[in-house]
Order: structure tokens, then C-alpha cells, then sequence
């Protein structure tokens, strides 16, 4: 096998990611239904995280985070860093609902995006929100739109 060959199989593993080691998968984090990390938890009993983002207000700073339980229900949190003093956010509007998808709010640093169906199936009604945490022990939500699934 010539150096050239040799050379162009380890370049091509490494653009790949092929290696001979198998890939790590990141443990998921589990909650309970206080926002509270707790990796020993049965299934019947914990969200697992499917969102996490850090942001900062005030000087401080925070994690913004949600869990999903296995009905596909979900629950939304807020601690500082390290699941610190983790607490549900006390929003019924989004705390009741299937969360479809949480992003940051691109004009507004402790703003994020929410979009919660209102039932698990289809022709349900769906509501985008925007959830500012600029004030986290008051957190503010306005309904930007709504519509129904499946139209």
C-alpha cells in the first residue's frame, strides 16, 4: 500500500467520522415532575430533556429547558446553570399542552419561541408564543398566532 493510499483512507475516516472506536451517545437527562434532575427515575415517573438553552438577564444567568414525558406531554423549566434551583415555569398556556418546538426569539436575547398543540393527534388546535424570561420569576407570554393541525 503506497503512503499515498494510506493517507487518503485516514483523511477520508476522519472526514467521515469512521473510526475503529464505536461513537459515544450522550446520556439523557431525566427530571422529575418538579424540574429536579433525577437519573434513577422509572419511566412512568420522568420527562427526559429534549431542550435546553442558556440565557442571561440582570447579571445572571439561567438554563430555559423542557422535558418530555413518554405520552408525549411535556413540562417547562427554568434554574441556573447546572439544574440549579430548578423550578416549573407556572405557565398554563404552554405547561398544559404538547410542545412541538422551542427556539430562540432571534430579535430578543431572553425570549424564546413556543409552539404547543392543544391535544396529541390531528385537527388539534396549535398556538405559537413568545415566552420572554427577561423578569424569570416573571415570565411573560404573548400568542403570536394560532391554527389547526392538519389544514
Amino acid at each position: 500500500m503506497s503512503k499515498t493510499t494510506l493517507f487518503s483512507g485516514i483523511t477520508l475516516s476522519l472526514i467521515l467520522g469512521l473510526s475503529s472506536s464505536p461513537p459515544t451517545v450522550a446520556q439523557e437527562i431525566y427530571i422529575d415532575n418538579n424540574c429536579k434532575q433525577n437519573q434513577q427515575l422509572n419511566e412512568f415517573d420522568r420527562f427526559t430533556i429534549f431542550y435546553k438553552s442558556e440565557f442571561q438577564t440582570k447579571g445572571q444567568t439561567y438554563w430555559f429547558y423542557s422535558g418530555r414525558y413518554q405520552d408525549g406531554s411535556t413540562i417547562v423549566c427554568i434554574s441556573k446553570p447546572g439544574l440549579k434551583q430548578a423550578k416549573p415555569l407556572n405557565i398554563q398556556q404552554i405547561q398544559s399542552g404538547y410542545i412541538d418546538k422551542i427556539g430562540k426569539d432571534p430579535r430578543n436575547k431572553t425570549a424564546f419561541l413556543v409552539t404547543v398543540r392543544e391535544g396529541n393527534g390531528s385537527y388539534v388546535p396549535i398556538f405559537q408564543y413568545r415566552l420572554n424570561l427577561s423578569t424569570p420569576s416573571k415570565p411573560a407570554l404573548t400568542k403570536l398566532r394560532s391554527w389547526t393541525s392538519g389544514q
